[in-house]
């Protein structure tokens, strides 16, 4: 890879001929020229160019700036620390590295490479807005590509995930479950197409579903706003079994399916209903069946599906897994 004028632009037979939109002065070769780890992100600066990424974040990003010398903008930082993260590298200090990269420097431009120094500085200088901003992001990039597919089923996975956290970190805090120090943010993605639709960053110690019904229902007005109209389907683990979760979902006419935990009262309704349903010693067997449910602090009875199994050669008659919907 290398920079040349468009008048020495040519084709080689080893590699596929590849105009880039981004930055027409630069093309693949094999010369054996100065060589680079991460060519390959080139590709992916094409996709961000072709999908006009740099405009909608400076749409939605207000990012804090008062320095008065500077050569790269917050977006450019921005957009740098995106590519490391793609690239795979777990520290900031790689950012040093780049700037002697001949690839990045060819195709970014050298004025928009950063040192480690830099990027520490840049997170220091955000604020809760600015990640309500970046939350904006998240969801222009997934509704763009909404409506260029046109999709209008949506399958909703939510869940919360573990960041680590190193130092004397804002908010951070220890986590039993995964036994470490660090975030807990609520995240939702879309099955169907993959994309992550909104992410909130929380403190390490925060519970899974805690006020997870505020977080859905941004995505939720979200999609009732795109300009096709949508079915759509959320589902959780137990971390979500909770009345505002299940009361959002009815207000916005969203399906649910929500893991529950098991309990006594519950499990006599499986077995109840398993009565003429014996299962054989030395088979494997699996039962599914429903029934009528409302736990003590839910607002009215729900329907409950439950999954019975046997493992043959198991002395316990029947495992229950059960999912309010």
């Amino acid at each position: 890879m290398k920079t040349i004028t468009k008048a020495r632009l040519h084709t080689i037979s080893t590699l596929t001929s590849l105009s880039l939109q981004c930055n027409t002065n630069v093309t693949m070769t094999a010369d054996g020229g100065q060589l680079s780890n991460d060519a390959g992100l080139v590709l992916f600066q094409e996709f961000l160019h072709r999908i006009n990424f740099r405009q909608l974040a400076n749409q939605c990003l207000k990012l804090p700036d008062q320095r008065r010398f500077w050569k790269a903008s917050m977006i450019d930082i921005f957009l740098e620390k995106l590519l490391l993260d793609v690239a795979g590298y777990l520290h900031d200090s790689s950012a040093n590295d780049w700037q002697r990269d001949p690839v990045l420097a060819a195709t970014l431009g050298s004025f928009r490479l950063v040192s480690q120094p830099s990027l520490s500085r840049f997170f220091k200088r955000l604020e809760d807005a600015d990640l309500d901003d970046f939350r904006k992001l998240i969801w222009q990039v997934a509704a763009l590509a909404f409506r260029l597919s046109g999709q209008s089923r949506f399958v909703l996975d939510i869940d919360s995930t573990h960041c680590d956290t190193f130092g004397n970190q804002e908010r951070s805090a220890f986590n039993a479950h995964y036994m470490a120090y660090g975030y807990h943010p609520q995240v939702v993605f879309d099955q169907e197409s993959g994309l992550l639709l909104d992410a909130l960053m929380r403190p390490g110690n925060e519970y899974t579903g805690k006020e997870a019904d505020k977080f859905v229902e941004t995505t939720f007005s979200r999609l009732s706003a795109l300009p096709q109209s949508t079915s759509v389907i959320i589902r959780g683990d137990s971390g979500f079994a909770a009345p505002k979760f299940y009361e959002m979902c009815d207000t916005h006419g969203v399906d649910f399916l929500v893991r529950l935990k098991a309990n006594s009262k519950l499990g006599k309704l499986a077995e109840t209903a398993l009565v003429d349903c014996p299962p054989k010693y030395e088979e494997s067997k699996c039962v599914y069946h429903e029934f009528k449910y409302q736990a003590a602090s839910w607002g009215k009875a729900r329907r409950v599906i439950v999954c019975s199994t046997h493992t043959a050669d198991e002395l316990v008659p029947w495992n229950h897994a059960f999912v309010v919907t």
